[in-house]
């Protein structure tokens, strides 16, 4: 009986390990051919804008490196977080990716009520795909030529002056609150619906100070009608060479708060499968297209391996949770 027994305990191991060794090349070629599809890009942001804009430009020279078309699929809503949570929930199997931006990542789980995913923990972060710096401006009518000018100036009225917005918890509302701590300023926040709708105000002294990517800026700064004080990054615009970084001005911390694009996939996403789409995204990214396309949106390529992100999104994350907490910042 015993012997009968221990036969059986072989032949049944013996048949497992040769029927996991039949599914193994399969699951490899199924790996080995990704992808034989087209590949559906997420964007929780409209058309026209900048995230769209960005995700259409790297679609193209992603599609041509992957040898299959890679098409945009726009969901938006909740400040880009219905299109976080769809992929979080789909397949793992390289066919529904996220274009990502920074607030959707790593400020949106701090300042939304309602998120039902963690970015940080339930998303496959493939790269980097670009980072952008952002100039803080000011409408010509603000009496201040230099940004250590315009603190002082706001401390002479503490609660009375304004920051636009380009919406109520994204990652430009949580930029310009933890400006307002690191300078102990007293400022009030106007949330509008995307920069085009702020711009009115703005130039009409409503609110008095924005932040934004410099090429949503640009021409009003070379008309004249804003004034850039400060850029928050980690190195000078070249267009404005004479405008300080926020290190320059004592603001050093504020170099955390840039403008980054990603590329992610649901969290269990197969390791090869994230490799690859991670080398044809660096290989997308030497193309002339996406070299000049991003370099017109003010954004530097990156293209950095999926533990660096993954790394660069948890410090983000930290970050950014103590902005919120310390400016009591929760919407939804």
């Amino acid at each position: 009986m015993t012997m009968h027994s221990i036969d059986r305990r072989g032949f049944l191991r013996d048949a497992g390990l040769a029927t996991a060794a039949l599914a193994l090349p399969a699951l490899g070629r199924g790996q080995d051919s990704y992808p034989n599809k087209p590949v559906k890009l997420n964007v929780g942001f409209s058309a026209g804008g900048l995230t769209d804009v960005l995700a259409r430009l790297t679609a193209t020279s992603l599609g041509d490196k992957l040898g299959q078309p890679v098409i945009i699929e726009n969901k938006t809503g909740a400040a880009g977080n219905l299109a976080t949570e769809f992929v979080t929930k789909a397949p793992a199997d390289g066919y529904n990716l996220l274009f990502s931006s920074v607030g959707q990542i790593v400020v949106s789980p701090h300042t939304y009520t309602d998120m039902r995913v963690n970015p940080q923990t339930d998303l496959s972060h493939i790269s980097m795909i670009g980072e952008g710096d952002l100039i803080l401006t000011v409408n010509t009518q603000v009496p201040a030529q230099t940004i250590q000018e315009f603190i002082a100036f706001v401390k002479k009225s503490p609660g009375q002056l304004f920051f636009g917005d380009s919406g109520a918890g994204g990652n430009l509302h949580l930029y310009m609150e933890y400006f307002n701590l690191l300078a102990g300023l007293k400022m009030t926040g106007v949330h509008y619906r995307g920069t085009a709708q702020l711009m009115p105000d703005f130039l009409g002294n409503q609110v008095q100070m924005s932040l934004n990517a410099y090429p949503a800026i640009e021409a009003y700064i070379q008309q004249g009608k804003l004034r850039a004080l400060m850029v928050v990054g980690r190195q000078r615009e070249a267009k404005l060479p004479n405008v300080p970084t926020c290190a320059e001005v004592g603001l050093k911390p504020l170099e955390v708060c840039t403008n980054w694009f990603g590329l992610h996939a649901p969290k269990a996403l197969p390791e090869p499968i994230r490799q690859k789409l991670r080398l044809a995204l660096v290989e997308a990214l030497k193309t002339e297209a996406m070299q000049t396309g991003l370099a017109l949106q003010s954004i530097r390529p990156v293209g950095d391996t999926p533990a660096a992100f993954t790394a660069r999104i948890a410090s983000d994350y930290e970050a950014f949770a103590k902005v919120a907490r310390s400016a009591n910042i929760r919407v939804g």
